[in-house]
């Protein structure tokens, strides 16, 4: 039986390089519980996929703002 994943979308405020958004993914490709994560420069939208038994969501939003970016459920 395959596990179940969740995903989330997050939009990010003031995101003004592409290598801001290269930093992301690698921290968030990193974090236990994250599968995958892809980040748009161009929308600010981030795309993640994560084990729902490893990582909750709030954990998610947590290293995103501790980046230093605002960030929002879409």
């Amino acid at each position: 039986m395959e596990k179940a994943t969740g995903h989330i979308n997050l939009q990010l405020e003031d995101i003004f390089c592409a290598g801001c958004a290269t930093d992301m993914e690698t921290v968030l490709c990193n974090a236990v519980g994250i599968l995958k994560a892809t980040v748009t420069y161009a929308t600010g939208i981030i795309n993640i996929e994560y084990d729902p038994d490893e990582i909750e969501k709030g954990q998610i939003l947590s290293i995103v703002r501790k980046m230093g970016f605002k960030t929002r459920l879409l």
